[in-house]
């Protein structure tokens, strides 16, 4: 079975990058693109944080409720972490 290339011409609307003979500044370039950027990355970081917050609050109420089984957990937890470490040396 054969298969055909074809070359398909830049789209209109693609967005030409930069090349190294471009003659203009990257900041030039990226201006247009900081603010909204910027803008998406703190939203990002707020979304991260409020997420950080829920999750401790969970972890929190759920130590709360059941102490004994949460210590018995974090003792498991810490001896199969020693064992596997304790192997490799």
């Amino acid at each position: 079975m054969t298969t055909q290339s074809t070359v398909h011409p830049e789209a209109p609307h693609a967005r030409r990058l930069p090349s190294d003979t471009d003659s203009r500044p990257a900041t030039d370039t990226n201006e247009n693109f900081g603010p909204a950027m910027k803008a998406r990355l703190q939203q990002a970081v707020d979304t991260g944080k409020n997420r950080m917050t829920e999750w401790k609050g969970g972890f929190q109420g759920g130590i709360r409720a059941k102490p004994i089984q949460s210590v018995l957990i974090a003792a498991g937890v810490g001896a199969v972490i020693g064992l596997i470490v304790g192997r490799r040396g």
